[in-house]
């Protein structure tokens, strides 16, 4: 499955019981998304990457991840400067850049960047099938979990029949242009994939009620914590009260 990507692998993350990796994933993530002080959110960022580090993720499939998550920090880049006021760190008579708008988009980039290695380091290098039965163990909600794992599971599936139409449209001769033309056909494609989704809906759903699925998954199988897991759990809190010391 192409959300699954970083979860095959033999580095020391990948081992990690995914129960731990939950439970130092979101103190992480939440630290560095309120966190104001640039020392903090550059120290996170720092740690993130060494996770990515140890789980031999660098490489081209990582860095376009990255690629995505910049791309909408770059529309913030162009309109945060100008648009917060602050003392100027650039003037050109019409156009104000501020200090203060450059520090507050430098800080989201460095919060966002640090966010998204921390989920592809941590959750990202388990298995689906394995997080979910993380967090039926940490005692979260059944039917949260069941949502999370099928909006997981369809995901993938609704971007393979985007594809399969998008390459029925190329063959058919199709050029996005910026006529009305293609507004129509964008506008009959995205309705069409809407109705396939909901169709798909309707068959898992009828397969799982012949199958007497009752909303919950039953865990044939426990996770069992060993020394690593522990000594993982001990350094990472180690590193986050350090982070959050800072």
């Amino acid at each position: 499955m192409q959300l699954e990507v970083f979860s095959k692998g033999r580095s020391l993350l990948h081992g990690i019981d995914p129960r731990v990796k939950l439970l130092v994933y979101l103190p992480l993530v939440l630290l560095t998304a309120l966190s104001e002080d640039r020392v903090q959110v550059l120290s996170a960022l720092a740690l993130a990457t060494l996770l990515a580090a140890f789980s031999r993720l660098f490489g081209v499939l990582l860095f376009r991840r990255l690629a995505v998550v910049n791309i909408f920090m770059l529309f913030l880049w162009i309109t945060l400067p100008v648009s917060v006021s602050g003392e100027p760190y650039w003037n050109s008579g019409f156009l104000n850049v501020s200090r203060e708008g450059v520090a507050l988009v430098l800080l989201i980039t460095l919060k966002a960047n640090a966010i998204a290695l921390y989920t592809i380091s941590l959750p990202g290098t388990s298995s689906v099938m394995s997080l979910s039965h993380a967090m039926l163990h940490l005692r979260l909600p059944g039917r949260l979990v069941t949502v999370f794992y099928f909006f997981y599971r369809y995901i993938s599936v609704i971007a393979d029949e985007y594809a399969r139409m998008l390459r029925m449209l190329h063959a058919r001769g199709f050029h996005a242009t910026t006529s009305m033309h293609t507004i129509k056909v964008y506008a009959f494609f995205t309705g069409m994939l809407f109705i396939k989704s909901i169709e798909r809906s309707e068959r898992v759903y009828n397969a799982l009620l012949m199958r007497s699925f009752h909303g919950s998954f039953p865990l044939l199988a426990h996770f069992r914590l060993e020394r690593k897991d522990l000594a993982f759990a001990f350094f990472m809190t180690g590193l986050f009260l350090i982070i959050f010391l800072l």
